[in-house]
């Protein structure tokens, strides 16, 4: 008669899976941040654009957007680099 607590053998089992599943999340790249993505219509609440001058953008390719179902969708990332790139060619002009 095995007389062992059945519990420490399923936290032993658990132990054992809690360092599979680390080693498993040390293979995956982490990304940075998570990436936030904005429609034209939030970017023009939240900017003195209006949602006609960053459709018109997005059509000339100066902002990059993803098109997800039937939405247009901007990442942070690329709104905020096409801000700096406005900025500079508005003091490039003197």
């Amino acid at each position: 008669m095995d007389t062992t607590n059945p519990f420490t053998q399923i936290f032993q089992e658990l132990r054992t899976l809690k360092e599979k599943v680390d080693e498993l999340g040390d293979k995956i790249p982490k990304q940075e941040q998570s990436i936030r993505m904005y429609s034209p219509q939030e970017i023009a609440d939240n900017t003195p654009l209006t949602v006609q001058t960053i459709r018109a953008a997005i059509n000339d390719g100066r902002i990059k957007a993803k098109k997800i179902g039937r939405k247009i969708m901007i990442s942070q990332e690329e709104f905020e680099r096409a801000c700096v790139e406005v900025k500079s060619l508005k003091y490039k002009r003197g």
